[in-house]
Parts: structure tokens; C-alpha cells; sequence
């Protein structure tokens, strides 16, 4: 490459195809914003919000399940105020009793066992659900005989 005299400039190719692709970027981008009647800036914004985010559905997804959540409690809510007492419910199982748990677990202890077909005070359901023997359910606060405790709620008709 030959050296550059004073007053002239070094020709280089790359540096040609740089400022043509900033010159077309920048006139794309202007002509598209005079055509949308938008500012620069929000056809820019309007550009990069098309760009999928695999993060957003993430969020999505939990706030969604949390949306879910905030409703049960709202219905459960709902359901209690202006009642001063809570449902009743029965208990409806195949054998002569039913364990009432201290926590909503298998593994807890057992506080007392119900007879079937007792009449129980349904307080509350927890906003998990679980899965016991392939079908879906929650566990239920109830009362029984002043005692309270966690049962499974599938077991629980209430009335």
C-alpha cells in the first residue's frame, strides 16, 4: 500500500462498506418512522418487542400460576365473609374412619380418626394441589369434635 500524502486520504475498502451500511440502516430506520408517523425511538422499541423472550413466557407462566392462586383465595375468601361460621361438610370414605393429620402431609401424625359419615366443619382448603392415587385434590382444614386438624379433601362432601 502506498503512503498517504498530505491532504489526501487512505482509501480502504472496509471502512467504505461500514458507512454504507450505517448510512442505509439509519435511512431505513428514518424512512420506516416518517411512513409509521412514529418517533425514531418508538419504532425502534416497536422492532425489539417482536424479538422473542423465552424468559418472558417463564414469567408468564408463574405469573399466571400465581394469578390462579390470588383467585382461590379470593373465592375462599368470598365464600367465608358475612357467614360468621364455617361450612359443613361429611365424611365420605370407604372405611370405618378417616385420619385427622396435624399438617396437610402423609407423613404427619395422626390427631385423632373420624368415623365416616361424621359431620365436620370445613375451614379451609390448602392452595396446593397434590395427587393421591392418580387423582387430583387438596388438603382440607376442618373441625371435628373441637378438634382441628388436615384432612384429605376428596373425602370431604360438603353441604
Amino acid at each position: 500500500m502506498a503512503k498517504a500524502r498530505y491532504g489526501q486520504k487512505q482509501q480502504n475498502p472496509i471502512f467504505r462498506w461500514v458507512y454504507l451500511v450505517l448510512f442505509a440502516f439509519c435511512a431505513i430506520w428514518l424512512t420506516t418512522s416518517i411512513i409509521a408517523q412514529k418517533s425514531p425511538t418508538e419504532v425502534l422499541s416497536s422492532f425489539f418487542s417482536v424479538i422473542p423472550n423465552p424468559g418472558i413466557k417463564n414469567h408468564e407462566k408463574q405469573l399466571a400460576e400465581k394469578d390462579s392462586i390470588i383467585a382461590d383465595l379470593e373465592k375462599q375468601l368470598a365464600a367465608f365473609q358475612g357467614q360468621g361460621k364455617y361450612k359443613r361438610g361429611m365424611i365420605i370414605v370407604d372405611s370405618e374412619t378417616m385420619n385427622l393429620r396435624s399438617e396437610p402431609s402423609l407423613v404427619s401424625n395422626v390427631v385423632m380418626r373420624i368415623p365416616a359419615n361424621s359431620e365436620v366443619e370445613v375451614m379451609f382448603y390448602d392452595t396446593k394441589t397434590y395427587y393421591l392415587n392418580g387423582k387430583a385434590g387438596k388438603w382440607c382444614k376442618i373441625r371435628y369434635a373441637g378438634t382441628e386438624g388436615w384432612a384429605w379433601g376428596n373425602f370431604i362432601e360438603e353441604f
